[in-house]
């Protein structure tokens, strides 16, 4: 009996380790080569980000001088606005006050400008008050702004 109760108990301890750890050693050779293709992706990635960083560098270099010409004539352009805008700005105080000046209404402007043409009358125009005097304009040239452009 003592020698049935210890071949029953070493069936007991009795282990297939080989068999056991198969499954364990499939999953890590799995593991290890997806680890080698994730590795080998990365490299691939690493090569081209220097590819692209080295050529983004290099038209950087190379498009400098176009770039900061570029943004000399927007500069001038922008310049140009302002002196234009501030001519209409003038002009348009002017016109203002010659409009106000003659009487013209702002509603029909080619009626008014014609109404003196149009209206036959035989009235005898009484000489108005001294015409009001008006001071020339100068306005800043834009030209000059771009005499030292050079394509």
């Amino acid at each position: 009996m003592l020698d049935e109760l210890v071949k029953d108990y070493s069936a007991y301890l009795k282990l297939d380790v080989l068999n056991g750890f198969q499954t364990v050693q499939d999953v890590v050779d799995n593991m290890l080569t997806r680890l080698e293709e994730l590795t080998s992706v990365l490299q691939m990635v690493k090569l081209k980000n220097s590819d692209c960083s080295s050529a983004v560098s290099e038209d950087i270099s190379k498009y400098r001088n176009e770039i900061t010409a570029l943004s000399k004539k927007i500069s001038t352009l922008l310049n140009v606005i302002q002196k234009l805008q501030s001519n209409v700005e003038q002009l348009e105080k002017q016109v203002e006050k010659a409009e106000a000046d003659f009487g013209i209404n702002n509603d029909n402007k080619i009626k008014s400008f014609l109404k003196p043409f149009l209206k036959r009358t035989k009235e005898i125009v009484p000489p108005s008050s001294p015409s009001p005097t008006y001071e020339k304009l100068v306005f800043e040239s834009v030209l000059n702004s771009f005499e030292d452009q050079k394509p």
